[in-house]
């Protein structure tokens, strides 16, 4: 197995991020005391599995490339809050991106929403890069 990389994933610069904060308070409003991300939409976790790691390999050919998001759902539970994404499959049951958890919670959480309610829809770009 290859530890090279924790995830692979499409990666926002500063600027898109304060977009995601911004899309999120018209909807939502985040606790002072969560912690703020949307920094990534992870698409594939190294957890030894080895079919994840052949995805990986293909995975390394396009590294760098700028990937247009389509967001048209937020998912909020009591620990997390995240966008969904539509247009790009990931190892998620629902792909998407964090945007802030509970206290004592950690980004992990969002792949445990269950409640997923459509938005009208926009789009942000992100470069694939691992971690």
């Amino acid at each position: 197995m290859n530890s090279d990389w924790k995830y692979y994933g499409v990666f926002f610069d500063e600027k898109t991020k304060e977009i995601l904060f911004d899309k999120t308070k018209n909807r939502v409003i985040i606790k002072n005391d969560w912690k703020l991300y949307a920094d990534h939409m992870t698409i594939i976790y190294n957890d030894g599995d080895i079919s994840k790691e052949i995805f990986a390999e293909k995975l390394n050919s396009i590294i760098g490339e700028c990937q247009t998001l389509k967001i048209d759902s937020i998912g909020i539970s009591e620990e997390a809050i995240a966008f969904g994404v539509s247009n790009y499959k990931t190892q998620n049951k629902h792909s998407h991106i964090t945007i802030a958890v509970a206290p004592n919670s950690e980004p992990v959480r969002s792949n445990y929403i269950e409640n997923w309610s459509p938005i009208e829809e926009f789009y942000v770009d992100g470069v694939i890069d691992k971690r």
